[in-house]
């Protein structure tokens, strides 16, 4: 089970945005996965969650992580803890002999495209709403 905070988090952030955030996906199943499946980094501070980022570092035959999840509160956006959560991962992936990483996002999402290449992902697939980005390790 997920801590009741990131739970809150993404509900939350799913109950402002339900035509972009986690469009068409059963919200209940995929924190079920998340708990069961991910593994899971956040930023704590004043007693709350900030930010959360999800990911599956177990693919052993490809090498390649991937992300499922960022979410940052919108009181602490911009103030890097999305660049932060990310790196994490990129580290943690490259320490355990992981040679690529990949994420999914939406086309509108500017934000999150310019944060994902400036750390250096670049768009690999395009899907019908979303784009497949990757970075080598």
């Amino acid at each position: 089970m997920l801590p009741d905070a990131i739970r809150s988090l993404v509900l939350d952030e799913h109950a402002r945005e339900p035509q972009h955030f986690l469009d068409g996906v059963d919200v209940d199943a995929y924190l079920a996965k998340l708990a069961d499946r991910a593994e899971v980094l956040c930023d704590w501070a004043a007693g709350r969650c900030r930010g959360v980022v999800a990911f599956y570092c177990n693919d052993e035959a490809t090498r390649q992580a991937f992300i499922t999840l960022v979410l940052v509160d919108p009181r602490d956006r911009r103030l890097g803890i999305g660049r932060a959560l990310v790196s994490c991962v990129l580290e943690l992936a490259r320490q355990r002999g992981f040679t690529s990483c990949r994420l999914e996002v939406a086309r509108h999402n500017e934000t999150a495209h310019d944060l994902y290449a400036s750390l250096g992902f670049r768009v690999v697939e395009t899907r019908s709403r979303t784009d497949v980005l990757e970075i080598g390790l």
